[in-house]
């Protein structure tokens, strides 16, 4: 398989696009963002924790705090594994408000939640990834078995303690000298954020997860047939700066100088441009629909043109079996992470079910991401999830259309009023006692009726107000805090 990896730096963000044997694969945008980035390492300062949910929201220095869990806390897992596996103390008995805590972004921030984080840290390198204080020595599923034991008992006599170690695919081509240096530099590295968190007061930023460029060298720095390609001196300079310990790929980066810009010559544009469309021609005349929710991603099959010269079975299977393939594409293309069901089309056989499934499996095998299949459902649907280690396509390059969020359909005031509700839940936890939130009319009237029944569930004081709109069924929640400040606020703008 050839790789190219071709660069567009003349823009004020860093775009990269990624072919394997031609064909577009994968799709990044270097993320402008002032939010925490997964990966990011922080001491954090615990400002409240919630027993009732076993965990703790801590301050990294963001508008929203970050949110851990007790299992994700290493003095809960050594504690854990002390007592054989087994321990139930509750979270207060690990952290306590005002405590500082070092952790790392696992989930970005998204919507109205603040990032999700652990204390169990990682710290990758280009072969190895160091695992502070984890007890585990992990290997890549893609090794052979005698290659995995091989680098388990050498993990044995690299890690010193509770530390940990994971052996990445590109450990197979290096001596256990190369392994060796590398991971005592990313022991120091991660000697030095101790020391550093030592020394500053929390919140502050430890380590910041590397740029495209730095993350681009880290994951392909032996991979022999990749070539990349980018656009700007300056950043061409970097790379090969940045490129200096592997030097067959620094032998593989170019300058492109034609007169045509580096994306015309290489038809990018387009390509981008088709990722961002919800649907996706097969090549036997079928279709995906791809649709996006906040809690999943939603991607129905169709056989539209298609209609097949063999049996109904055999034509359902064969364009299933196809869009299962262009899935396992389009989900790595888009960056499209989380829970994903898929409607197939309707299959009564499991056999075919089971063919379905194990395509599916093949083609995700080639994605550097997680992905877990859970199968299909009793209602026919296929459900899986895949890691979601940053913002998709969609999110990144575009922005809800203020009336319909770009569907082309108003919801309806039931379906808003639903919306309102399920986001006051969310607040429950937070540090405050009342809310204010304007709705227009019918969407009013659905939440009056649920009044009790929601302050209630969500323990707060809930003041609702109605307000004009032009016709869409709208609310917006208006303030947080006590129960007189809103009050007197509403007074004062009435």
């Amino acid at each position: 398989m050839e790789r190219k990896i071709i660069i567009d730096c003349r823009t004020e963000t860093k775009r990269m696009t990624t072919y394997e044997n031609n064909e577009a694969v994968e799709l990044r945008v270097e993320e402008r963002s002032e939010h925490a980035k997964a990966g990011n390492i922080y001491s954090g300062r615990v400002q409240k924790v919630l027993p009732g949910m076993q965990a703790a929201f801590v301050d990294i220095g963001g508008e929203k705090n970050g949110f851990i869990h007790r299992d994700d806390l290493p003095s809960y897992q050594e504690a854990k594994l002390a007592q054989g596996g087994e321990q139930h103390k509750p979270i207060s008995a690990f952290v306590k408000e005002g405590d500082s805590l070092l952790v790392q972004v696992v989930k970005e921030q998204e919507g109205g939640k603040g990032a999700r984080l652990t204390g169990m840290l990682s710290i990758p390198g280009s072969c190895l990834v160091f695992l502070p204080e984890a007890s585990h020595i992990a290997v890549s599923k893609k090794m052979s078995r005698a290659e995995k034991e091989k680098w388990r008992t050498f993990g044995q006599s690299l890690v010193k303690g509770k530390d940990g170690v994971i052996f990445r695919t590109a450990s197979v081509e290096r001596t256990e000298e190369e392994l060796h240096h590398e991971f005592h530099g990313l022991v120091e590295r991660y000697r030095l954020l101790v020391q550093q968190a030592e020394k500053e007061k929390a919140p502050v930023l430890l380590y910041d997860e590397e740029d495209v460029l730095s993350k681009l060298v880290r994951d392909y720095a032996f991979e022999r047939n990749t070539e990349i390609i980018v656009d700007d001196p300056l950043q061409y300079r970097r790379l090969l700066q940045l490129a200096e310990p592997f030097p067959s790929l620094k032998a593989r980066i170019s300058l492109h100088k034609g007169r045509m810009s580096l994306s015309a010559f290489y038809e990018v544009d387009a390509v981008w441009e088709k990722a961002l469309q919800p649907h996706v021609w097969l090549k036997n005349g079928a279709s995906l629909k791809i649709d996006h929710t906040e809690a999943m991603t939603v991607i129905d099959v169709n056989t539209d043109k298609f209609t097949g010269k063999k049996s109904r079975r055999e034509t359902v299977l064969q364009t299933n079996v196809i869009a299962a393939k262009e899935i396992a594409q389009q989900l790595r293309l888009r960056g499209i992470g989380g829970m994903i069901v898929v409607d197939f089309i309707t299959m009564n056989e499991e056999e075919d079910q089971r063919t379905v499934k194990q395509e599916f499996a093949k083609w995700l095998a080639r994605d550097r991401t997680t992905t877990v299949l859970h199968g299909f459902t009793r209602m026919g649907v296929f459900e899986m999830t895949r890691k979601k280690e940053r913002r998709s396509l969609l999110q990144n390059q575009t922005e809800s259309c203020a009336a319909c969020g770009g569907t082309g359909r108003l919801l309806s005031a039931a379906t808003v009023s639903e919306q309102a509700s399920h986001e006051m839940m969310t607040y429950q936890y937070q540090d405050y006692d009342a809310l204010w939130i304007e709705a227009s009319a019918e969407v009013f009237d659905y939440l009056q009726a649920d009044i009790e029944k929601l302050e209630a569930a969500t323990r707060l004081r809930i003041f609702l107000t109605k307000v004009a709109t032009r016709g869409e069924h709208s609310y917006h929640i208006r303030q947080f805090g006590t129960v007189t400040e809103i009050q007197e606020r509403i007074q004062r703008e009435r």
